[in-house]
């Protein structure tokens, strides 16, 4: 009787000490010079064909935006089921992160949200090339990621500026490149993608990655021009091409890329 009852304590502490432990599968995959990772049930795993057709389209289309033939080096993109999932890989509950020093990208993929997977593979790409921007040019970081993706619900970010500057709901310069992540993401973000976007046309990307690396200090000796010379150009044009602004419902502008900006960028950004 004694063996008996010591054999059922054994495994009744066996059985408790195996309730805490979660099993968590994955799938993982090298394409060419992507490793993928899914959860091994679910959304993402049931769609992972197509966002493995939209991570390839993505880093094509973000490689030519910033003047790259191709992009050979191999990158890591792992896609999540959930925010939940996302805190204890990277310490936020966002939709993405990505870390360059290990070139990765966390993703959540799910029925309910958009993955920001061009947005952030952008962040990735531009600072594996250029490393880590200056603090005074977040703005250009976040920008870049913004003009990658270039719409919020039908609109540009052409067409967002110009509704922003209608509205007189521009940001100030000093407050971009001295606290962008304390301003509201959607006027700092479509501010700042159509900044982004009016200097790579206009300028090209070499005094672009110069003026991320050197940052914003720097942006007369690099441009030949201060800022508000360049930002009055801008503007002067974009009314010529939107006589009328948007007609953009403020509440709904709110609400329906807000999304997109819940992402951080290897620790930088707002939850």
């Amino acid at each position: 009787m004694s063996i008996v009852a010591c054999k059922t304590s054994s495994d009744e502490k066996n059985r408790s000490e195996n309730d805490s432990w979660i099993k968590i599968g994955q799938v993982e995959k090298t394409i060419r010079n992507i490793h993928f990772t899914f959860p091994d049930s679910g959304f993402a795993y049931d769609n992972r064909e197509d966002l493995i057709e939209e991570s390839f389209s993505a880093l094509e289309t973000n490689s030519d935006l910033i003047g790259l033939k191709e992009y050979y080096d191999s990158i890591f993109i792992r896609f999540l089921r959930s925010r939940e999932e996302m805190l204890p890989l990277t310490g936020t509950r966002a939709l993405g992160n990505a870390y360059p020093h290990i070139k990765t990208l966390y993703v959540v993929a799910n029925e309910t949200v958009k993955s920001p997977i061009k947005h952030e593979l952008m962040h990735l790409i531009s600072m594996l090339e250029w490393g880590y921007p200056e603090t005074s040019s977040n703005w250009m970081n976040e920008g870049l990621g913004t003009f990658a993706e270039n719409d919020c619900s039908g609109w540009n970010v052409s067409e967002i500026y110009r509704y922003l500057l209608e509205t007189d709901q521009l940001i100030s310069m000093e407050s971009l490149t001295t606290d962008f992540y304390g301003q509201p993401e959607m006027l700092s973000y479509y501010q700042s993608g159509y900044l982004v976007e009016y200097l790579l046309k206009n300028y090209g990307i070499e005094r672009f990655s110069k003026l991320w690396k050197d940052g914003f200090g720097e942006f007369e000796q690099i441009y030949g021009l201060p800022f508000e010379r360049i930002k009055d150009e801008l503007e002067k044009e974009l009314l010529v091409k939107y006589p009328k602004s948007p007609e953009i419902d403020q509440d709904t502008f709110n609400k329906p890329c807000q999304l997109l900006f819940f992402v951080k960028v290897g620790g930088i950004g707002k939850d």
